[in-house]
């Protein structure tokens, strides 16, 4: 289903575009009938309604992830009707699916790694020339800022780990105390925009800035032009419709079939990011959950372990 029929359906259905907006209607919702006796037909149907949300979206993972979604809420509101309710929401056939997929990939990466030679160091460093002197190679069918904001969201994402509509979107860099820390960090379990450290590698916190900075211009422009939006009022969900595509295609040329989508950038970030950033006494789990800034550990433990 493409992601304009999705939008559509959901506000068809719930009034709303997003899984975000969903979610939290169905809090609305669950607070009403939480604790009320004698309304199973009710009940069922309300969770019906909600559990249908998943089946519109991506893959598997993207299912699982967005069924925690809503256990959560189902965990912190409580109620006589949790135990049914989380129930509901948990699909097993999903999960296996989910972990089987995860454990071949993992193995499929470690394999990788053992045959490969990548140097994330002299990687970054061949951008930072490739960016300063402007020596990239264009194709007749691009534009010199194209090819430039593709090697603009390849280094930050190698350099800083963060996610796709972090990059593109959501986070920035501020002072704290005597470091850095990254602001609107996704995927956590807090309803608002969290933040973390900022561990960045082999790039300044003035060269990210002015990259990110650059690197959005550029995609404002390209929002202006063919969606009459802008960073701030494109949604996340918009920002990653719109240019992962994009951006994952440039990430594999770029890297010649290496490296075959943005979001593995942030594994390279992580392999090389455990020696850097380690801290006396830290595990290689310790420091990848430290540096990714993910709310579980189990995360980091299964998709991150792969090893240098």
């Amino acid at each position: 289903m493409s992601e304009t029929l999705r939008r559509d359906t959901f506000k068809s259905v719930y009034g709303v575009e997003t899984i975000k907006e969903i979610s939290e209607q169905f809090r609305e919702d669950y607070v009403k009938i939480k604790n009320k006796k004698n309304a199973f037909d009710e009940v069922s149907k309300l969770f019906q309604k909600y559990v249908l949300s998943i089946t519109f979206l991506y893959s598997m993972s993207s299912i699982k992830n967005n069924l925690g979604i809503f256990r959560k809420i189902i965990n912190v509101e409580g109620g006589i009707w949790r135990d049914t309710a989380k129930t509901t929401f948990y699909i097993f056939d999903v999960y296996q699916v989910v972990n089987a997929k995860t454990d071949e990939n993992i193995a499929k990466k470690e394999i990788n790694n053992k045959d490969m030679v990548f140097s994330v160091k002299d990687e970054i460093e061949n951008i930072k020339t490739l960016l300063q002197y402007r020596t990239y190679p264009i194709a007749k069918n691009q534009t010199q800022e194209q090819v430039r904001s593709y090697y603009l969201a390849y280094i930050l994402g190698l350099s800083t780990g963060r996610r796709f509509t972090e990059i593109f979107k959501t986070s920035s860099i501020r002072k704290k105390g005597n470091g850095y820390i990254f602001n609107g960090i996704l995927k956590k379990e807090k309803t608002d925009k969290s933040e973390i450290e900022a561990n960045i590698l082999y790039l300044s916190v003035s060269e990210v800035r002015s990259y990110t900075k650059e690197l959005r211009e550029y995609l404002n422009t390209k929002l202006k032009a063919t969606k009459k939006k802008t960073i701030k009022t494109a949604t996340e969900s918009e920002i990653n419709a719109i240019f992962s595509k994009v951006y994952n295609n440039a990430i594999k040329r770029l890297t010649k079939d290496i490296i075959p989508n943005f979001h593995e950038l942030r594994h390279y970030y992580t392999i090389e990011g455990t020696d850097v950033f380690r801290e006396n006494g830290e595990s290689d789990k310790d420091v990848r959950y430290r540096i990714l800034g993910h709310h579980i550990k189990m995360d980091t433990t299964r998709t991150y372990k792969t090893i240098k």
